[in-house]
């Protein structure tokens, strides 16, 4: 991945979890602001009662009977005004394809995006909270399609556009709404006579006006059909027919005479193809199966499809996939902790647990081995987090250094020039695992023993006989060398 395109992928996203990452005193940070200042919300004016035309006060209670009106019932209800609208029906949604086993992962660029800000800010992070931070974002996370035995084949785009299918009537359908598709084709409008015969009625689709022709008209299937593929082919062709009516109007078959005077035709623009001329849409899609489709799609057992890809360029049941895992995995995060614990390791930063939980750091916690030897300052900062665990790092800097920030900007330059050593060492002891600071500036002691001693193991005599073997002793009635 290139540097620029990290680059754009960081900028994109927004780590507002990540935030104030820097040490030192609160109001050294970026971003800080004096305390807010709260002013008493003014009294509300009494409202003036509410008059009739002509100056009279409308009466608490109306007599019904005086306007008209039927008297209403005892514990009978009003009539809503919109009773007389329909229900609104919600789309429902295809079934998810069987064959594969699906799983949900974190997108490389928020995993180095959260690699590098760890590194470099040395805070240690809860798995949970980057879960939530990649959930907040459909282009942070992919969705890793993985063929199973006997399953159906995953057509996958070679042109960039992240379209993918599962058969070949859907990839070919796909060609009329692809974006590369002038880069084969050029659409061209023709003179043609237009259709003879008496017609009175134009079939007429109600989702965008459009003429298709006569119900009687030889070339109405295929007028309707073309539609269907070019605009409509996200909906099922049922729901879609039914949205066809019928015009009488004179206008209006004036109007499809007009237009059907026109045909349009198609061209492709491989070399030597220049005189070919496709007049229908089979024709084309034809043309695309002999010359093109090899070259467009491939046939994979895997393929990664990012969260913000459009609906429209997958399979239903791939699209069924993505919205029904999504939507689960935003409601319960937690079950993207596993991928992002492999995420993490592959770029090189450690995992463990503290306090019931999995974390992400500069480092993994562990005790200060008894033999360390530490510089005062270290030792102190040791001993403060042991003492003060949980509290921030501003009061840690403070009560060390013995200087606080005031409210000039000498006293806080001061400040922060004796807090600057103490950072310098934390920073060693952050790396080290001694000592953890979390996202809020909280400083934590996480280990509250020492390391047990290094046992050391006995090394064998030197000249000594080979291990498992005793030296022969010596016989009876002989005196041993001098």
């Amino acid at each position: 991945m290139s540097e620029e395109k990290n680059q754009g992928n960081a900028a994109s996203l927004n780590l507002s979890d990540l935030a104030d990452f820097q040490f030192g005193p609160s109001w050294a940070r970026p971003g800080a602001a004096s305390s807010p200042v709260y002013t008493e919300r003014p009294a509300r004016e009494p409202r003036a009662p509410r008059r009739r035309e002509g100056g009279e006060r409308r009466p608490f209670n109306r007599d019904r009977r005086d306007s008209g009106e039927a008297p209403r019932g005892k514990g009978e209800r009003p009539q809503k005004r919109d009773s007389r609208r329909e229900p609104k029906t919600q789309r429902e949604l295809p079934a998810p394809a069987e064959g594969f086993r699906v799983e949900l992962r974190p997108a490389n660029s928020i995993l180095e995006l959260f690699a590098a800000n760890i590194q470099k800010q040395k805070r240690a992070l809860p798995l949970i909270d980057l879960a939530r931070v990649v959930m907040g974002d459909k282009a942070r996370y992919d969705l890793v399609f993985m063929k199973l035995e006997n399953g159906p084949m995953l057509i996958h785009s070679t042109r960039g556009d992240q379209a993918c299918w599962l058969t070949e009537a859907e990839a070919v359908a796909y060609l009329w709404k692809a974006p590369w598709f002038s880069e084969l084709y050029t659409r061209e409008e023709i003179e043609v006579e237009a259709p003879k015969g008496n017609f009175t009625a134009v079939a007429v689709c109600s989702l965008g006006g459009e003429l298709i022709g006569p119900v009687t008209w030889h070339g109405y299937q295929a007028a309707l059909m073309n539609l269907y593929r070019n605009k409509y082919s996200t909906m099922p062709l049922d729901v879609f027919k039914n949205r066809i009516s019928v015009d009488k109007a004179e206008e209006t078959v004036a109007a499809w005479l007009q237009a059907a005077s026109h045909k349009t035709v198609w061209k492709p623009t491989r070399e030597g193809a220049a005189d070919t001329v496709l007049e229908d849409a089979r024709a084309v899609e034809a043309d695309f199966l002999a010359n093109h489709y090899s070259s467009v799609y491939e046939v994979v057992d895997k393929v990664f499809i990012n969260g913000s890809t459009p609906r429209a360029v997958l399979s239903p049941g791939i699209a069924a996939h993505v919205a029904i895992l999504s939507d689960k995995t935003r409601r319960f995060p937690q079950m993207l902790i596993p991928n992002l614990c492999h995420g993490m390791a592959r770029h090189h930063m450690p995992i463990y647990k503290w306090h019931g939980n999995h974390f992400t750091g500069p480092s993994r916690v562990r005790a200060l081995p008894a033999d360390t030897v530490l510089a005062d300052r270290m030792m102190a900062i040791m001993n403060w987090a042991k003492e003060n665990s949980g509290k921030k790092a501003d009061i840690m800097f403070a009560e060390l250094s013995g200087v606080s920030a005031g409210e000039d900007e000498a006293s806080r330059q001061a400040a922060t020039d004796a807090h600057a050593p103490y950072v310098a060492d934390m920073i060693w002891l952050l790396e080290q695992g001694y000592i953890v600071v979390t996202s809020d500036n909280a400083v934590w002691f996480p280990k509250g023993d020492l390391a047990p001693e290094p046992v050391t193991k006995p090394q064998p005599r030197k000249g000594g006989s080979k291990k498992g073997k005793k030296a022969p002793a010596p016989k009876k009635d002989e005196q041993p060398k001098a």
